[in-house]
């Protein structure tokens, strides 16, 4: 019979396992399979260092974005910003042309307003011309003596609209720079002052991209009222006739013997132009408290749809930048309150492990030594086998068992 193993066998065996794992090297910091390692700065991995400042092309294209979007608004906000202030300085040149004419001597104004009518009895009935076919010639003597005509000011007259809020000043003449700042008088029609069998002529852009001028002239209806003023003299006129012709039809803007009419003249369809929107009116007893109460009422026009439109889709670019800077900077403020934790990414990335890892200085532990951890044990058990296993010979230990080996009479 072979024998059995002892007690001190059995516990000798993982005894000396566990010794040899005490053996191990302890675990280094940053050292670890080199396949997990990810490519440092050296190797054929990224080269971009930790924490390296981006370039200024990269700083550019990330605000370009911004840019454009600023760009953008500011370009959907100028018609807004340059009509309301157009519609503004109109306004105020027509109010001082008021004021002026309220300075000047009574004598004065009735000197002019004489000349002014004898002007329009003397005027020749010569064929009128379409304001916008540019055939008439201001170099001529002709039209010099019509510029001297109510000319106390730059401004000739003032027309009020009160129902589309409309407060313009008159300049003679229907040329461009004339009628992109207000109303022009169409040079061969009577001025603006009343007075048996005259006509007069005033035209207004419609559709002018920094202003609003007569764009609401459509919106005039038979019965409606407007005011013109001019060297003091206010006269009220009441629509009777609203019609739309062709450039060259021009036989409704002659004088009717015994009125005394005005005609506005605008461009038509909106943006089109092809015709012309004829809105003509009859002069009519003037009650003044009725008629100062019915020009203060003409303000500035309020904003126009379009407006509001633009308005609109201003705010929501301004406030989807607001709201993309404003994360961008959170998000920087945040990376910026860490940079010890992205050291210490910057450092394993790198594979370093010189001295204290970039761990022990953004977190102040050290690395577990597993030699360390486990001696107390192993000495333990070792002292308690060896008060415990009675002593065996050495030959004992190392012999091997009995059992697995054959019977002694039948070995060759």
């Amino acid at each position: 019979m072979g024998q059995t193993p002892s007690n001190a066998d059995v516990l000798n065996e993982p005894r000396r396992d566990m010794e040899g794992a005490s053996t191990v090297a302890p675990v280094q910091p940053g050292a670890g399979h080199d396949d997990a390692q990810p490519p440092s700065s050296g190797s054929g991995g990224s080269s971009r260092k930790p924490g390296r400042k981006p370039s200024r092309a990269s700083r550019l294209m990330s605000v370009l974005p911004f840019i454009l979007a600023l760009a953008g608004a500011l370009v959907l906000a100028y018609p807004v910003l340059a009509t309301q202030h157009n519609n503004a300085r109109q306004q105020e040149i027509a109010d001082q042309y008021q004021a002026q004419m309220d300075t000047v001597s009574p004598d004065v104004l009735a000197a002019e307003l004489a000349s002014a009518d004898q002007y329009n009895q003397e005027l020749a009935s010569s064929p009128i011309l379409d304001p916008w076919l540019d055939q008439q010639r201001p170099d001529t003597p002709q039209y010099q003596a019509y510029l001297a005509e109510l000319d106390l000011d730059e401004v000739m007259a003032q027309i009020v609209i009160p129902k589309i809020h409309v407060d313009l000043p008159i300049y003679h003449g229907t040329e461009a720079d004339t009628l992109a700042h207000g109303v022009g008088h169409l040079f061969g029609t009577a001025l603006p002052v009343g007075g048996s069998s005259t006509h007069s002529v005033l035209t207004g852009h419609t559709g002018l991209g920094s202003a609003t001028l007569f764009d609401d002239l459509t919106k005039l209806e038979e019965g409606d009222a407007f005011y013109i003023t001019a060297a003091g003299r206010t006269l009220k006129y009441k629509v009777n006739d609203v019609r739309v012709v062709l450039p060259h039809e021009t036989e409704s803007l002659n004088k009717v013997p015994g009125e005394d009419l005005v005609t506005l003249i605008t461009c038509t369809p909106y943006g089109v132009n092809t015709h012309r929107l004829l809105v003509t009116g009859t002069r009519v007893a003037m009650d003044p408290v009725q008629a100062a109460a019915e020009q203060a009422a003409a303000t500035p026009a309020p904003m126009r749809g379009w407006m509001l439109w633009l308005i609109g889709a201003v705010v929501v670019i301004l406030t989807v930048l607001t709201v993309t800077a404003g994360r961008a900077a959170w998000r920087h403020a945040k990376r910026s309150r860490t940079p010890g934790r992205e050291q210490a990414t910057g450092s394993a990335i790198s594979g370093t492990s010189t001295g204290s890892s970039a761990r022990e200085q953004a977190d102040g532990t050290a690395p577990v030594d597993l030699t360390e951890s486990i001696s107390p044990y192993l000495e333990a058990l070792k002292a308690q086998q060896d008060s415990s296993a009675p002593a065996q010979p050495e030959a004992v230990s190392s012999r091997a068992n009995d059992d697995f080996q054959p019977p002694s009479g039948k070995h060759p």
